[in-house]
């Protein structure tokens, strides 16, 4: 039977075409005649129903039902957004009025703007890496890895397209910063459940909580990948949306205190505000390329990301202020805004809704952990069986060290403190900038810049990148992670390891 590749069109020198030319141009390998049609070399190949994504919908060679398709099939641009969205909000929502307190409320606000965009950029240089390496490895034929040459079964993560384009140092390096990126946000998660619930009902330690949600979130551990997640994505955005204006309802009914942004303006402390610096100003991409390898045209990524990010900062940013003005006292105290609003029937909902998001947004940040390790044991392309259950180690270890250190604002900022600057600024400016350092390469880009910066030689994006990159290592990587570090050892020496309670001198009223 003839197989059908993707081959390119290139110059003697090899120059890639543009984007815009970008054409899958089959050859059939084992014949002459031509292949008529033509198909965006862009677009993700259509997965067999033996992939780790799944069948991909209609399109596939195996017909679906429809409601697998509306609420399973996710490789859309919406799909893109929700991801973005509920990735984006759920890890900060409850915990961001606390770090505002930390960093003042008006430095507090231009550091998330500020990192908003930043974080936008970044996502377009990793984005452009990523495409490149496609393009590349389609033209050498080695895209497609399944045994008929025509599937993708693998699923690009993060470290594998920075070693692509780097040393094979800096792709364990990436690896290892990511991947503890990942474990310090499924142990937020972990925790974040417990301390919910707790914030309700006071009957359990938050340790048994944290046993018993840890058990509950392993069944999450079991969801293939990405693309089958757009459900859970919606049950996200729809709880996470109903508990912000909770927060912003229930700050409103207590009243805006006397002199309150007085107390909160400013930073109390250089630590505090490098301990705040870490969440507010957090730029990390340590799952976003999984998120980019759902997509069947994987070139409009970046605008699912700026709508998820858009979004997640316009509906964070209300409660976060006026929890500020508010509790002015108690939000700087309780790293957990449920901890200080009082008992209702409402809280109670916002509360069950946020542990169903934490849920959800454990597989987002554990899964690209559990894909590195089926890599590593060998069963990423096992059938789901062997796959899925093979995962489990890892999804235990993050239950254990939950329990283990309960200090969700000081793990959260902790370790983003130590991976965010490399993962989301340091090594994609550096390493675009080494990839695109002469003109050939720069006309091999897959999606070329806006004219104007074309035209004075890209220097402007290089120059841009360098200071991004020194200034995420010295006020991320230098402070941020001495003044954490601070915080942890304080907490494990007043709290100790494994404790029964951490900060439940707050009742429910």
């Amino acid at each position: 039977m003839s197989e059908i590749v993707c081959s390119f069109r290139t110059s003697v020198s090899g120059r890639v075409p543009s984007n815009s030319q970008f054409q899958r141009q089959p050859e059939i390998l084992h014949g002459s005649a031509p292949y008529a049609s033509t198909v965006n070399c862009l677009a993700t190949p259509t997965a067999s129903p033996t992939t780790p994504y799944g069948k991909p919908g209609p399109r596939g060679s195996v017909p679906i039902g429809w409601l697998k398709h509306i609420f399973l099939e996710g490789n859309t641009l919406w799909d893109a957004l929700l991801l973005n969205a509920c990735s984006n909000i759920g890890q900060v929502l409850l915990v961001w009025p606390h770090q505002m307190a930390n960093t003042g409320i008006t430095p507090g606000l231009i550091l998330m703007v500020a990192s908003g965009f930043i974080s936008s950029w970044t996502m377009w240089l990793l984005l452009i890496l990523y495409m490149q390496r496609k393009h590349t490895l389609m033209g050498k034929d080695q895209w497609f890895d399944d045994l008929t040459g025509k599937q993708r079964l693998a699923i690009t993560q993060y470290h594998e397209v920075v070693g692509f384009f780097g040393h094979l140092w800096l792709q364990h390096f990436a690896q290892l910063l990511t991947g503890i990126s990942l474990l310090g946000t499924g142990i937020a998660q972990v925790v974040a459940c417990a301390g919910n619930y707790y914030s309700i009902d006071q009957t359990y330690s938050k340790r048994t909580l944290e046993l018993i949600f840890g058990g509950c979130l392993m069944a999450f551990t079991f969801v293939p990948s990405f693309r089958q997640m757009r459900i859970l994505n919606i049950i996200g955005i729809i709880g996470t949306a109903f508990t912000a204006w909770y927060i912003v309802g229930e700050s409103l009914r207590a009243g805006i205190k006397p002199r309150a942004y007085e107390q909160n303006a400013a930073p109390k402390s250089m630590g505090g505000f490098f301990v705040g610096l870490s969440v507010l100003a957090n730029a990390g991409h340590a799952n976003s390329l999984e998120m980019v390898d759902t997509l069947y045209d994987t070139g409009k990524f970046i605008y699912g990301y700026g709508g998820g990010i858009g979004y997640a900062y316009f509906l964070v940013i209300s409660p976060s202020v006026t929890a500020n003005l508010a509790f002015p006292k108690q939000v700087s105290l309780q790293d957990n805004v449920f901890g200080i609003l009082p008992r209702s029937s409402t809280k109670v909902a916002a509360v069950w809704l946020m542990i169903v998001h934490q849920f959800i947004a454990f597989s987002l940040y554990v899964l690209p952990l559990l894909f590195m390790w089926e890599k590593l044991i060998r069963t990423h392309t096992k059938a789901w069986y062997i796959r899925l259950p093979s995962r489990l180690p890892i999804a235990l270890l993050v239950w254990l060290l939950g329990v283990m250190f309960p200090y969700y604002a000081t793990i959260n900022s902790f370790f983003a403190a130590v991976t965010a600057p490399f993962v989301g600024v340091i090594i994609p400016c550096l390493l675009f900038n080494w990839h695109y350092r002469t003109k050939e390469r720069q006309t091999q880009c897959p999606i070329q810049p806006w004219r104007p910066l074309q035209a004075l030689n890209w220097w402007p994006i290089f120059l841009l990148n360098v200071f991004l990159a020194c200034l995420y290592l010295v006020a991320f990587t230098g402070f941020g992670i001495y003044f954490n570090i601070v915080n942890i050892v304080k907490a494990a020496h007043t709290f100790g390891i494994f404790p029964a309670c951490y900060q439940c001198a707050t009742k429910s009223g």
